[in-house]
C-alpha cells in the first residue's frame, strides 16, 4: 500500500493545477464525449490535457490511474501525437477489461478500456506491420482477450491451419467463446460435433454466455451461443445436427418463444448450407408451419400477408442475400421477402 501511495504522490507531483483541475472534471463526467452539439462535453478538459499533459505524464496516468475513462482519454491522447509511448502502453493493457462510458451525443454505449486503445489504434494507423503480427499472436494465443473485438474479426478471416486449433479450442473450452465456436466448426473435426450440439440444446433457455458479433449482421450485437451454433453449422452442416436443427423449428410455434430475426436468419443459414433436399423440404415445411399458426394474422402494413410469413421472409431473404445459391433461387422467389426497414 505505501507503494501505491508513493507512485500515486509521485503521478500528482508531476501535474500543475490546471491539468489536476481537467483531470478531476474528467473524474466527475466519468465518460467520454465524442462532443456533436448535443449535451454537455468533458471536451474543454481534454483539450487542456492535450495542451499541458506531456507524454510521460499522459502514459503514467494511463497505467495508474484508478478511473477507467481517464486511463481511456490518456492513452487516446497517446495515441493521437503518435508519441513512442503508444503502442507499448497498447500492448500492456491488452488486459484491461475495465469498463466506461462513450456518448456521442444523446446516444451512450459501454466498452472496455483494452478494446477502446486497440481500436484507437488501428483507426489512426500507426501500427507497422510487425506490430500488427504480433497482435494477432497475443490475440490468437495469449487467454483472457475475448473482450478484444479484434480477436473475433481475426478468427473470421483465419484459415483453419492445424497451428491454429488448439488454440482455437482452448478459447471455447476455457472462455466459452462462442466465435471460436464457429471457427472450430471450420476445422470439421468429428470430436468437437459435442460442441455443437450441447450449444444447439440450449435454444430455449436463457444465455449468460456471449459473443462478439463472429456472423452476426445484424447491426453488430451481441449474440449468444445457440446463435453462435447455428452459424456454425453453417459452416459445417454435418448430418448430426439435423435434428436439434428440427427442434428448433419447431420451438418457432412455442407460445413462450418470441419472434427473433437473427436467429431465424440464422437457422436459415444453417439449413441451406445442407444443399439437399432434406434442406429444401425443411424451408417449405417451416414456411407451411407458420402460414398455419393461428398467430400469423393478416397485416394490412404487408399486403395482408400474416405479420409472422413476412418477417420469416425477411429472414430467410437476409440469409439467402448473404451467400446466395442458385440451389435455392426458386424458394428464395417463392418466400423471400425483402425488409420493410431496408435492413
Amino acid at each position: 500500500m505505501a507503494v501505491l501511495l508513493l507512485g500515486l504522490n509521485n503521478l500528482v507531483a508531476q501535474e500543475t493545477d490546471v491539468v489536476k483541475a481537467a483531470i478531476d472534471s474528467i473524474r466527475k463526467c466519468n465518460y467520454l464525449d465524442y462532443y456533436d452539439g448535443w449535451g454537455p462535453t468533458f471536451d474543454p478538459y481534454y483539450h487542456i490535457l492535450e495542451k499541458h499533459a506531456d507524454d510521460q505524464l499522459l502514459s503514467n496516468l494511463a497505467r495508474q490511474h484508478s478511473i477507467p475513462v481517464i486511463r481511456a482519454v490518456a492513452g487516446k491522447l497517446l495515441i493521437e501525437r503518435n508519441s513512442k509511448f503508444a503502442i507499448p502502453l497498447v500492448f500492456d493493457m491488452l488486459h484491461d477489461k475495465s469498463m466506461f462510458l462513450i456518448c456521442y451525443g444523446d446516444q451512450c454505449e459501454n466498452d472496455n478500456v483494452a478494446n477502446f486503445l486497440v481500436n484507437e489504434l488501428f483507426e489512426k494507423r500507426l501500427i507497422n506491420e510487425q506490430d500488427s503480427l504480433r497482435l494477432n499472436d497475443s490475440l490468437l494465443y495469449s487467454p483472457g482477450l475475448r473482450h478484444i473485438k479484434m480477436r473475433a474479426q481475426l478468427m473470421k478471416n483465419l484459415f483453419p491451419d492445424n497451428q491454429f486449433y488448439e488454440s482455437v479450442k482452448r478459447m471455447y473450452v476455457e472462455e466459452h467463446d462462442g466465435d471460436a465456436l464457429i471457427m472450430l466448426a471450420r476445422f470439421g473435426r468429428e470430436e468437437d460435433t459435442v460442441y455443437v450440439l450441447e450449444n444447439l440444446r440450449k435454444y430455449f433457455f436463457p444465455q449468460e454466455e456471449w459473443s462478439w458479433a463472429y456472423g452476426c449482421y445484424y447491426h453488430h450485437h451481441k449474440i449468444n451461443l445457440t446463435d453462435c451454433a447455428l452459424l456454425a453449422v453453417a459452416e459445417w452442416p454435418h448430418e448430426c445436427f439435423k435434428p436439434l436443427l428440427t427442434e428448433i423449428r419447431n420451438s418457432f410455434l412455442d407460445p413462450k418463444v418470441s419472434y427473433d430475426m437473427p436467429r431465424t436468419r440464422y437457422f436459415f443459414s444453417a439449413v441451406m448450407a445442407y444443399r439437399s433436399t432434406w434442406a429444401l423440404d425443411m424451408i417449405e415445411q417451416t414456411f407451411d408451419m407458420i402460414r398455419r399458426d393461428p398467430k400469423d394474422e393478416p397485416y394490412e402494413f404487408y399486403g395482408g400477408e400474416g405479420w409472422y410469413s413476412h418477417h420469416y421472409g425477411e429472414s430467410f431473404d437476409r440469409a439467402y442475400q448473404l451467400d446466395p445459391d442458385p440451389y435455392f433461387d426458386q424458394l428464395h422467389e417463392k418466400y423471400g421477402r425483402p425488409s420493410a426497414m431496408g435492413w
